[in-house]
Parts: structure tokens; C-alpha cells; sequence
């Protein structure tokens, strides 16, 4: 294991205002997760999660935090940052591109999603679809 300090990762937990939910592809597989990125040393962590909103066109608002877990993977200590933030559908082009993309409830369930995504999507659920 990596005796160093433990690498911090950010995830965003992204909703528009069509209810739609901001998934990625994870690399390599057909497996659909939450956004995120490494942290930088001095980065804002916040402004990270509505990075990744923003670079796919839409016009985050204020991320709040999610969760926060600690996890071990092949060796290596993680820290992950989950931040929740909605999205105006006020599409800009963005310079940046993102391979995120948004989704439907409907569409959700029949995707192959990772156990952060699943997790993060069971505790936003009463926001988010309220009368479903």
C-alpha cells in the first residue's frame, strides 16, 4: 500500500432541471458512474464538481457536499469528495469537451451503473424524483 498521503477525488452528483442525472462512461467498461476528477493541490474542491457540469455545456448551480468516504483500491488510499449541484438548461458550447452525459430516470434503469453512482443516486432519489 502507498504509505503516502491519500489521493482525493471529486465526484459530482449533477441534476438538471429536466431531472435528468450527469453519468459517465468509466474507462475501459460499460459501466456508468458520477463525474469526477483528481484534485489538485490548492484547487477548490466545490469548484471542481461544477467543473465538471459545466464542461458539458450546462450552467451549474452552487455544489454542496454529498458524502464523503475513504477508500482502499489495488493498494492505493483514495479519498472521496461527492459534491450535489443542479444544472440549468441553458446550454453554452464549452471550449473543454466532457464524455458525461445526461439521463432520464427512464433511461437510468436500465444501465449498468458503479456502486458509487447507485449509492449517490438512492440518496438524492427523494429530491429528485419526489413522486416517483
Amino acid at each position: 500500500m502507498n504509505a503516502a498521503r491519500p489521493r482525493v477525488r471529486v465526484h459530482v452528483v449533477a441534476i438538471d432541471d429536466d431531472h435528468r442525472l450527469l453519468l459517465d462512461r468509466h474507462p475501459g467498461t460499460l459501466t456508468w458512474t458520477l463525474p469526477w476528477s483528481y484534485l489538485r493541490i490548492g484547487e477548490d474542491p466545490g469548484r471542481v464538481s461544477r467543473a465538471l457540469v459545466h464542461d458539458t455545456g450546462a450552467t451549474p448551480s452552487m455544489a454542496r457536499v454529498h458524502g464523503v468516504e475513504s477508500a482502499i483500491e489495488h493498494g492505493d488510499h483514495f479519498l472521496d469528495l461527492t459534491y450535489r449541484c443542479n444544472a440549468e438548461r441553458v446550454w453554452k458550447a464549452s471550449r473543454l469537451s466532457s464524455s458525461a452525459l445526461w439521463w432520464s430516470l427512464d433511461e437510468i434503469t436500465s444501465m449498468e451503473l458503479a456502486s458509487r453512482a447507485r449509492s449517490a443516486l438512492v440518496t438524492a432519489w427523494p429530491q429528485v424524483w419526489p413522486h416517483v
